[in-house]
């Protein structure tokens, strides 16, 4: 780890654990044999989460085909994998609290959106990429931007007034000129830290570099939805390169485009 890595960890407050059955499930991304019997008793010994896990499932976020009652509807109705994806979001979300002069609603509003959309573009690549290790990675995008700005906040400030109307790319350089680090550095150490699987520490180090060497596929559907919740509003400029790579013709993601304005207010029933 860097010097200016290791600086910037020494200078934040103890990181908060995730809950047991958020990092058990962590483990268990891309395998099926999961113990559904332990996950729901997990829930019923963390009150707080299996709550949060049970008003979630009735957003229109998952779109439950009925109300969800008791978790285990939420299995029966709603099924392992979405399931999985949403006590990983709800454990994830509920993780840091009360950081100054930070909007931790829109910050989690808009990792919902790009974790919904790495999930539908990750479906098109036809195995490519992962969609679950997508969507928890568009979870997890940002929270390098969120341990900056809660280890440096005056550095924070500064950098957030440099990257108005930027790629996620050029943030990142501005990032590096002012702290010799940048987000998707600390977002990857969080991930290790937190033991996630090694393709999720790898998507978020490289999503902002989708042309380097070391870019995996999910780190390249990443930069995709981070850059369509950028820019949709104006009509999203998609790297061809990062399409060409993933297999995506130029116009793969035109609906993925079109839903986002859907994908926004459904995104803001889960909070």
């Amino acid at each position: 780890m860097s010097t200016a890595l290791d600086d910037l960890f020494q200078h934040l407050p103890p990181l908060p654990s995730l809950p047991k059955v958020v990092a058990d499930l962590i483990d268990s991304l891309g395998r099926d044999d999961v113990n559904l019997e332990r996950i729901v008793d997990d829930l019923r010994h963390d009150p707080h989460l299996g709550a949060r896990v049970l008003r979630m499932a009735n957003s229109t976020f998952y779109g439950a085909s009925r109300k969800v009652g008791a978790i285990d509807d939420a299995i029966a109705l709603i099924g392992l994998n979405t399931l999985r994806s949403l006590v990983i979001a709800s454990g994830i979300t509920g993780t840091f609290h009360d950081i100054p002069q930070f909007d931790l609603k829109a910050f989690w509003h808009d990792a919902l959106v790009v974790a919904a959309l790495a999930r539908r573009i990750a479906r098109r690549t036809r195995g490519k990429a992962n969609p679950e290790f997508a969507y928890t990675a568009g979870l997890m995008y940002r929270m390098g931007v969120l341990l900056i700005h809660a280890a440096f906040p005056d550095a924070a400030a500064r950098i957030a007034q440099a990257c108005h109307d930027t790629t996620v790319g050029e943030r990142s350089a501005i990032e590096r000129a002012e702290l010799q680090l940048c987000h998707a550095e600390v977002g990857e150490q969080l991930a290790i830290r937190w033991h996630f699987p090694d393709e999720i520490a790898t998507a978020l180090r490289w999503y902002a570099e989708p042309d380097a060497a070391e870019a995996s596929h999910t780190a390249r559907v990443l930069t995709l939805a981070a850059q369509i919740t950028l820019d949709h509003a104006h009509g999203a400029e998609l790297p061809a390169t990062t399409m060409d790579a993933l297999g995506l013709p130029p116009d793969a993601l035109d609906d993925d485009i079109a839903a986002v304005p859907d994908i926004e207010r459904d995104a803001a029933t889960f909070l």
